[in-house]
């Protein structure tokens, strides 16, 4: 599928599940996945839509290769009942710049496109001290542009435990597994794990710290990929939320720094 086909289909589906979608109701607002890295446990609500956009410049010194990519990850999520939530999310669009000190090689195209469904199992109660959980069911499909694809389907379960604590503090855990491909096909499973520390200063303004591993697996299938990471989050209004968040390696064998900001919006 061509690029421009491809950004087209998915913005008709925005169109689509905008028309779909409900007013938020007054006093309640929007609660996003970004711009962290941990997922919220909470779900969007019936007959809601949402929608975050991110924008993500990220640098990778590994192998003697300096790595700059730029990409617009696309998450839109709806509610088919008060609990459980459809997914669709991808890269729209990918930029990638290879420098090995002589000579920049560049390509562009557009990521693959993952399909999920997320279960808010449990509500928290501060009283008793039980967090809210939720499980992610995700399926990655080899559909983005032939430099970006990743082979077979990649299905993957994470868990996001949240609880409340003193002190307008939050603690959410994100573990989970992922059965994914190397370029050359081979099959592995790894594991993923988030730790994030929320404290909300205002009513609308929010700042976080994390440790983030997006893989644990063996060294010939990329060995542990985690990163330290600082962000905030702002609600514009009810409906609408900016945040980001700045990630440095954590151990060598991670891309080097990254840079993300989002802006969410409910519809």
């Amino acid at each position: 599928m061509e690029p421009r086909n491809w950004r087209l289909r998915f913005l008709c589906l925005v169109a689509l599940a905008c028309a779909m979608s409900t007013p938020a109701q007054a006093g309640d607002t929007i609660d996003t996945d970004g711009p962290d890295f941990v997922d919220s446990s909470e779900a969007v609500g019936k007959d809601r839509f949402q929608i975050e956009q991110e924008f993500v410049s990220e640098r990778d010194r590994r192998n003697a290769v300096l790595r700059r990519t730029i990409s617009t990850p696309t998450l839109m999520r709806y509610g088919i009942s008060e609990t459980v939530e459809l997914r669709l999310q991808g890269d729209t669009q990918v930029r990638e710049t290879n420098n090995n000190g002589d000579i920049d090689t560049t390509v562009s195209g557009h990521g693959d496109l993952a399909l999920g469904l997320k279960w808010h199992s449990q509500d928290r109660d501060q009283a008793k001290n039980t967090p809210a959980v939720s499980w992610i069911l995700q399926l990655d499909t080899p559909s983005g542009s032939k430099e970006f694809r990743v082979p077979g389907l990649r299905p993957s379960l994470r868990s996001i435990i949240t609880w409340d604590l003193p002190h307008e503090l939050s603690l959410g855990v994100m573990p989970g597994l992922a059965h994914d491909s190397r370029a050359d096909g081979h099959r592995f499973t790894s594991a993923i794990l988030g730790i994030s520390l929320a404290k909300r200063l205002t009513e609308r303004f929010r700042i976080f710290v994390e440790s983030s591993t997006s893989q644990l697996a063996r060294a010939e299938n990329g060995g542990v990929i985690s990163a330290w990471d600082i962000g905030t989050a702002y609600l514009l209004t009810d409906d609408w939320q900016l945040g980001g968040r700045f990630a440095v390696a954590a151990n060598r064998n991670s891309p080097s720094s990254a840079l993300f900001v989002e802006i969410a919006g409910r519809f």
